[in-house]
């Protein structure tokens, strides 16, 4: 079965944060959700048609599978949409004949209940310029008096829109076969002409997609609950009790399945068993503590047995306050490392970084898991805070920390505070540079190593973030060129090159020995060769213009063509879905910066370091599991 709405990507759907000089590439992904497609349609091919035949509808529904159109909502010019031009911008209301429409039933012998509703839109960017457009479905269980569901939603451009929930409209929950529900999708632009509709992307995604279930009416229902049903993603184990009940006792023991539609969120067991005698029995829900700042995330709890019609129970679980990196894999990357005397450590900075960045230090053993999944340190070391000064360090700037193995140590730049004791001089150290808190990291920036088998799995940091030094090193400087590259991102895999550094190892004190290498180290800032960056770029390809314009017109910003490799006058490649990995083209001579963000609602988006692989020629992301909706994109920042 197709997952619910679309499985794939988005592309060029582009995010423009111009405060933070940001051009983006959308990618979205939904995965399915507890309850069950039982209708969904792809548009991929279909234009300027009439009307629209599922290709997903429940064999338990005996309604007609057909998408159909209102008196003044007729088809308009479009590739894999159903669009019309008939939406206008007079407002919406549940009398309007201008809207798109379905009907379902249930078959004899079934009820019906709705769960949800996605879509996918694309439109005249002149009709969604500004202020957006207006949406909002309505539903009727007679086809004539109209009730419009919940608040209208804008969409500033195409893609997705938020989930429509109808779990909790009462009136649209166990329907029986006598009964069809009409639903309606009206809709409101900035303009009398525009075109507006759904669109699927390709073929497989799903431009307009219906969740609900449909219950055997010759069969008991399952009788799921919780208490609370609503609870905080650090939680004390068990968060809450889960109940699920059948209708009358039973001689013999009866096994319920349990599934939970978001294991970021929860978890329950797999089973639970209602003893012979019993009409009930309890299990625990547990929370699981995500790290990432994503708000209120609901969820649904299924239960199933065999001669019984499934129950879900709908969970929310809050956030607890997770602050979210502000910078990226690769934003630092260390210069400087020893072990001798009073322990010091050095660090470029690749990126800007802004007054309000922190970064942690330290040579806590990490136990490999993946952040958020079980990811953490022992408390075994100290922790250093670094803080950046009010004025923030400018890219290029070498930083360095100094006397840590001190009660007083400083900073060359910014302010220092440590807890606990740091001390390097065991043979073998690995320090971990990262963002969070001192006991909870939520994104890793860079790694420096002196051990052979150093724990690096589960930071998300790729090999040219992570410097593996001559084993055991008591002191050891980068001295490679540092006005050779085209951007500051490049550096990363000249740092990285072994032969790019000096060691020393031995007895006594090798940093202050007159044999190189030795303190202090060397703060020369790290700049750009002549001649390259975004503007060299954009008066080849672009006519000068920013990097948030869109020189050739094919809805791709200067700036992530630039960033991609392309030459700004051909058809942009959309990023790739192959085994769940998206995949971004990537110049690895641009001079910009990346960052890969997830969201589950379209809002609240999460930079995240887990799961991307920097690949020379491309970026990949891995899609994090579980059956959450998931949208991806990928923020690029270019540099004159």
């Amino acid at each position: 079965m197709k997952p619910l709405l679309t499985i794939g990507i988005r592309p060029f759907h582009c995010s423009r944060k111009l405060a933070l000089g940001m051009v983006g590439l959308l990618a979205a992904l939904v995965l399915p959700a507890a309850a069950v497609t039982i209708a969904a349609w792809d548009f991929t091919g279909e234009n300027e048609v009439a009307t629209s035949t599922a290709e997903v509808f429940d064999p338990k529904l005996d309604s007609i599978s057909t998408l159909t159109r209102g008196s003044t909502a007729g088809a308009s010019i479009a590739n894999n949409s159903f669009r019309t031009t008939g939406f206008k911008n007079d407002g919406i209301a549940s009398t309007n004949t201008d809207y798109f429409q379905v009907t379902l039933s249930a078959a004899t012998g079934y009820t019906l209940s709705l769960s949800c509703v996605d879509a996918s839109f694309a439109g005249t960017a002149s009709f969604y310029a500004t202020s957006g457009v207006t949406g909002q479905f309505a539903y009727s269980l007679n086809g004539s008096a109209f009730t419009l569901i919940g608040n209208a939603f804008v969409m500033t451009s195409g893609g997705a829109m938020p989930q429509i929930n109808l779990s909790g409209i009462s009136a649209l929950q166990n329907l029986p076969a006598s009964t069809t529900v009409t639903l309606r999708y009206f809709a409101s632009g900035q303009t009398d002409s525009g075109g507006w509709g759904f669109y699927s992307v390709a073929l497989g995604d799903y431009g307009l997609g219906i969740g609900g279930t449909l219950f055997d009416s010759n069969l008991p229902r399952l009788t799921l609950s919780a208490d609370p049903a609503s609870f905080a993603e650090n939680a004390t184990a068990p968060a809450a009790t889960g109940t699920v009940t059948i209708p009358t006792a039973l001689t013999s023991d009866l096994l319920v399945t349990l599934v939970c539609s978001d294991l970021t969120e929860a978890s329950v067991p797999a089973s639970v068993t209602i003893n012979a005698g019993n009409r009930s029995a309890n299990f625990s829900i547990t929370a699981v503590n995500d790290l990432l700042a994503d708000g209120t995330q609901s969820l649904n709890i299924t239960a199933s047995a065999n001669g019984y019609n499934n129950a879900v129970q709908v969970i929310s679980v809050s956030d607890d306050g997770d602050l979210p990196p502000s910078l990226s894999p690769g934003a630092i990357a260390f210069v400087g490392f020893n072990a001798d005397a009073n322990d010091d450590l050095a660090f470029v900075a690749l990126v800007p970084l802004a007054a309000s960045d922190k970064i942690f230090f330290t040579h806590r053993m990490w136990n490999g898991q993946n952040l958020g999944q079980g990811g953490a340190f022992d408390a075994a070391e100290g922790v250093i805070t670094w803080s950046a000064p009010a004025a923030g360090v400018a890219a290029g700037t070498v930083v360095t920390l100094n006397n840590l193995g001190n009660t007083t140590h400083s900073a060359s730049v910014g302010t220092l505070v440590s807890i606990g004791t740091f001390d390097l001089s065991a043979n073998g150290e690995t320090v971990y540079a990262y963002q969070g808190s001192v006991a909870s990291p939520t994104g890793f920036l860079a790694v420096i190593t002196t051990q052979i088998n150093a724990t690096t799995a589960g930071t998300g940091l790729n090999a040219s973030q992570i410097i593996h030094l001559t084993s055991n090193a008591d002191i050891a400087v980068y001295t490679g060129l540092r006005a050779n590259q085209q951007n500051f991102a490049a550096y990363l895999a000249v740092i990285g090159t072994p032969a790019n550094w000096i060691s020393e190892d031995g007895t006594g004190d090798q940093s202050n020995n007159t044999l190189a290498p030795d303190l202090p180290f060397d703060t020369s800032a790290f700049s750009l060769a002549s001649g390259g960056g975004y503007a060299v770029w954009a008066a080849t390809y672009a006519n000068h213009q920013a990097a948030d314009a869109d020189a050739d017109g094919d809805g791709v910003p200067n700036g992530v063509e630039y960033f991609m490799g392309e030459t700004g006058d051909s058809f942009t490649p959309p990023p790739t879905l192959t085994n769940n990995k998206i995949s971004w083209r990537h110049n690895v001579a641009a001079a910009a910066t990346y960052c890969v963000a997830i969201s589950t609602d379209l809002i609240h988006w999460q930079p995240t370091s887990v799961g991307v692989q920097e690949l020379g020629t491309s970026i990949e992301f891995t899609l994090p599991q579980g059956s959450q909706r998931v949208f991806v994109r990928l923020e690029v920042t270019t540099t004159p």
